[in-house]
């Protein structure tokens, strides 16, 4: 064999090992593509799923809040009420005082 001849064989043979080695790092390249994608499906599907608890959380807080509104209505009409009971009661009061007063009076 020429020196030609071995310098061509060997200049083929890197070659053939540049594109071996092209060729797994497209293949790793893929490889890792493909792991990404894996993993960001799983966020989404993770995220997914928070979503729908934060939901169903938010729906159960308005909930509570919505029963808080009509609590909170409820004693203020029941407090209205006490005030105008006391009103009434201190009425009757002062005119039991003013019957009591005339008939100290005769």
């Amino acid at each position: 064999m020429s020196i030609k001849e071995a310098g061509i064989e060997f200049v083929s043979k890197i070659h053939n090992e540049l594109i071996k080695i092209r060729a797994d790092q497209l293949e790793l390249g893929q490889d890792l593509t493909e792991r990404i994608n894996g993993v960001a499906n799983a966020v989404k599907r993770l995220d997914a799923k928070f979503e729908k608890k934060f939901d169903a959380v938010e729906q159960r807080f308005d909930g509570v809040e919505k029963r808080l509104d009509g609590l909170e209505g409820s004693h203020q009409s029941m407090l209205a009420t006490q005030q105008s009971m006391l009103d009434t009661q201190t009425e009757m009061m002062r005119i039991l005082l003013g019957i009591q007063r005339k008939l100290d009076v005769n």
